[in-house]
């Protein structure tokens, strides 16, 4: 279950990362409808990550305490309700361009695919240095 909690916040910390570079970059290329539409998709989705390690991380430690992790489940849903209410608050009434909102609100892909791929490639590593360890 570690594995799970430092995999969020790996994702968080891209989403960091490159929500901020595409932010710096959007002040030289993007109108300012699409900087403020990128740089709420991104806030968006830094918070959103931000409560879900949260959430995981009182999931992990229920389990490891032995509760039953199903009481905590239903807390994914305010958070979610919060997050869609939030989407058509900026879209509706804040003076951005959507596509770019989508743009930074989608962030979270990339950071998604390139923390999967660091802990599969540290999954990798770990076993091969195992396997190692045991034919010594």
């Amino acid at each position: 279950m570690a594995a799970s909690v430092n995999t969020v916040r790996m994702v968080e910390r891209l989403n960091y990362l490159f929500g901020g570079l595409l932010i710096i970059g959007s002040v030289f290329v993007a109108t300012q409808k699409q900087a403020l539409g990128l740089a709420i998709g991104v806030a968006l989705t830094c918070l959103n990550f931000a409560v879900l390690r949260g959430l995981v991380y009182k999931w992990t430690k229920a389990v490891q305490a032995g509760e039953p992790s199903g009481s905590k489940a239903f807390l994914v849903m305010p958070k979610m309700i919060g997050m869609m209410a939030a989407v058509v608050v900026v879209i509706l009434f804040l003076p951005v361009d959507a596509i770019a909102f989508l743009i930074g609100y989608s962030i979270f892909f990339p950071s998604i695919v390139v923390a999967g791929v660091v802990d599969a490639l540290r999954s990798a590593r770990d076993e091969s240095a195992d396997s190692a360890d045991t034919k010594s």
